[in-house]
């Protein structure tokens, strides 16, 4: 008895073992993850939906439906030049039976307004004669005896096979649920579809007079899901117990003369059949559309079918929709393949959709296989990761997405079925980072480590990224789009020789001006390549990745210019304290952008990170021409069109000395308020036409141009002296017949 007694504890206690055992290596974690991840998956949240679609519409970005030729659905478009010329939208309906009468004339089976007539023609006689209350009895009486424009409408839409548009209200104040009764019936087949419907109080519709006219009426109600995308769009809803069907499908009602049968099962709706033909929907009679690229060209001008300026086949068996595509009317909607489309065109896409059989399908079921698809890869993670190993299911975990990925973009392309793997790739993705960062605490140790031991001697920055990558402590380097900086103080001989006996007042001076400028630079995310006595060196976009990398560099050149103005305001105190003469800090600033290699250079035995390239040469050399044009901040080109809500001045085409090829350079003055300015867009708008009469060697209206240019702003001085000399010495020896206007610059 004591021996089973102990065998059992013994047993017990392997059994203990072993589950530890089998707990290390993150499984415990990971195993919670993943349970959480799927409850999350089942109860499908907005956002979780929202992302989804959002992968579907890369699906149909990438591949749009293909359309068929000819087109079955055409546009009469409501456009701007339609407004233009016709007036200001509601039009008189003597307009609209116009056009209904021309869009019949050149063959339109079937005319939808995408618009509602809630009212009676404001603009017509009888309503005038109503609303004009001091009109003279005889003038009521006779605009009274004329035509009303409704009527003449109803009789052209009585003319035709037109389908007016009606829409679903959320409220009851406010809705009329006009021509509800005379919407007709729907057969079905299976069970009662009214509880999968979406159902609504009320509805607003059409006066009678037009409705009563009307071949049909559907829905133009446009569903927009989180993010404003219309992707689905129901083919029908309920109003207390009444089937309202979308303008689309009461178009192919009447297009076709047929019913519309609604099927449905115990999970939903099936589809509507029209003529025979099944269009197929989810379990909510909701079509996922699948989108062609916007064809302008299927819209016609509203101007040109009122006016008959249209061929007598122009609509020729089409199914026509009435729309607007004028900003004022506020009928835009977005697609997964464009924003601000016309509403109208959702209709297009959705009726093409059922004329062509081109659906997207997204069955109830797919989700079900998606579960159990994040469920079983989760596990195999788990349960494989620690035995074997990080790399050994990287590769299953690569495998798999490669094998998802590909999966849903076949079903996709030649099913046109919708499977998001996305979400299980996600958590796939979290489960394995859950594991490897359980396994792998010693190498964070030993990073700790590194970063402790050098934070003495390197930049924070390079100290995290030498501790990310110990083995990055070599020679070598990667090449990389940076933008430079180079900044030097004028003069800078002249002040020294102010400090010939106080060596120690001219190190303090250094010192102060450096703090501040070095201060900018860091703040706007640069690094400091080097301190040459006065100079600086910097650079943006190394060792870490910054997309900004132009701007933050332009706005640390003029918030440098800003410190330092600051800085002279106090060194100038404390010389007339002491009694000295002051002699201010002034500074030139080059900046260039290029690529260029960035790393660890040097030799075996010393090396630092700096760069090398032409374009930290041309920064160089463009710092040495500011106190030529008399600007504090130059850039190239390159810096330049990253940056072009600035306030900058082109200033010349230049080869910098040691260089054959020629840049455009730009003087940067200030950001996008000051582009603003008044004065700097006087100074800009001169400097620009003076330019093209230089370029043009129109000389003296040049010259002219430069006094003008003087008189704007005295900083301008420098610049315009250059340009004088440079005509005066063209009249003596003018430039060759092919001057492309480039000045070869012999000065640093």
């Amino acid at each position: 008895m004591a021996e089973t007694t102990a065998a059992q504890k013994t047993e017990k206690k392997n059994g203990i073992i072993r589950w530890l055992s089998f707990a290390r290596g993150g499984r415990i974690p990971a195993f919670m993850l993943l349970m959480a991840a799927l409850f999350l998956q089942i109860s499908d949240p907005p956002f979780l939906s929202n992302f989804r679609d959002r992968i579907f519409d890369v699906y149909q970005q990438s591949q749009p439906r293909e359309v068929q030729y000819p087109r079955p659905v055409a546009v009469i478009d409501i456009d701007e030049n339609s407004l233009l010329n016709l007036g200001q939208w509601p039009w008189p309906r003597t307009y609209l039976a116009k056009l209904v009468k021309n869009a019949t004339k050149s063959g339109a089976a079937v005319i939808g307004f995408d618009m509602l007539f809630a009212e009676s023609d404001r603009l017509s006689p009888t309503e005038i004669a109503q609303n004009i209350s001091r009109l003279p009895p005889e003038v009521k009486e006779q605009l009274a005896s004329l035509p009303s424009f409704d009527d003449e409408f109803a009789s052209e839409i009585g003319d035709s096979r037109v389908v007016l548009g009606i829409s679903v209200s959320p409220e009851s104040d406010g809705a009329n649920n006009l021509g509800l009764d005379r919407i007709p019936s729907f057969a079905m087949l299976g069970q009662d579809p009214k509880k999968f419907l979406k159902n609504y109080p009320a509805l607003i519709g059409n006066i009678d007079k037009l409705d009563e006219a009307a071949a049909g009426r559907g829905m133009i109600s446009l569903d927009q899901d989180f993010d404003g995308i219309v992707r689905r769009i129901p083919l029908a809803n309920q109003i207390n117990g009444k089937i309202i069907p979308s303008l689309a499908l009461d178009m192919l009602r009447v297009a076709t003369g047929r019913n519309v049968i609604i099927q449905t099962n115990e999970n939903g709706i099936v589809g509507f059949k029209v003529a025979g033909t099944l269009i197929p929907t989810d379990t909510r009679g909701r079509v996922w559309v699948k989108y062609a690229e916007y064809e302008p060209s299927l819209y016609v001008s509203a101007l040109d079918v009122i006016n008959g300026a249209i061929d007598d086949k122009a609509f020729e068996g089409k199914l026509v929709l009435v729309g607007t595509s004028a900003a004022g009317l506020k009928d835009l909607r977005a697609s997964p393949l464009t924003s601000n489309l016309p509403g109208v065109e959702m209709h297009l896409q959705l009726l093409e959709n059922v004329w062509t059989q081109s659906y997207l399908f997204r069955p109830e079921f797919i989700a079900i296989f998606e579960w159990i698809g994040t469920l079983f890869t989760g596990l195999a993670l788990i349960i494989l990761v620690p035995l074997a190993g990080a790399r050994t299911t990287l590769g299953l975990l690569v495998f798999i997405s490669v094998t998802a990925i590909g999966s849903s973009i076949y079903f996709f392309v030649y099913n046109s079925v919708l499977i998001d793997v996305s979400y299980t790739l996600a958590v796939s993705i979290l489960v394995y980072i859950t594991m490897v960062y359980s396994n792998y605490r010693g190498t964070e140790q030993e990073r700790t480590r590194i970063r402790t031991a050098f934070a003495h001697y390197l930049s924070p920055e390079l100290v995290k990224r030498l501790s990310a990558s110990p083995d990055s402590l070599v020679l070598g380097g990667e090449e990389r789009e940076m933008t430079f900086m180079f900044c030097d103080v004028r003069e800078f001989t002249v002040i020294s020789e102010g400090y010939k006996h106080n060596p120690q007042g001219l190190t303090h001076l250094i010192n102060r001006f450096l703090t501040p400028m070095t201060g900018e630079i860091l703040a706007h995310q640069g690094t400091i390549d080097k301190y040459m006595g006065d100079s600086i060196m910097a650079f943006w976009n190394a060792p870490l990745d910054n997309p900004l990398h132009p701007k933050d560099s332009a706005d640390a050149a003029l918030k440098m210019i800003t410190r330092l103005a600051a800085l002279n305001k106090e060194l100038e105190a404390e010389a007339a304290t002491e009694g000295r003469p002051f002699k201010a800090l002034r500074v030139g600033i080059g900046l260039n952008t290029g690529v260029c290699i960035v790393g660890n250079l040097g030799s075996e035995q010393r090396f630092d990170y700096s760069v090398l390239g032409d374009p930290v040469n041309l920064a160089s050399r463009l710092e040495g021409q500011t106190k030529e044009y008399g600007f504090s901040i130059i850039m190239g080109e390159s810096t330049a069109q990253s940056i072009p809500d600035y306030a900058m001045i082109e200033l010349d085409l230049i080869a910098v000395k040691g260089k054959e090829e020629a840049v455009k350079i730009f003087g940067l003055l200030g950001d996008e308020k000051h582009a603003q300015k008044a004065e700097f867009i006087d100074a800009k708008d001169a400097i620009e036409a003076f330019l093209k009469l230089y370029l043009e060697r129109e000389w003296d209206s040049a010259e002219k141009k430069l006094v003008h240019i003087a008189g704007l702003n005295p900083r301008l001085e420098k610049f315009v002296k250059l340009y004088q000399d440079r005509i005066r010495r063209f009249r003596t020896s003018p430039p060759p017949e092919n001057w492309d206007g480039v000045f070869r610059a012999e000065k640093k």
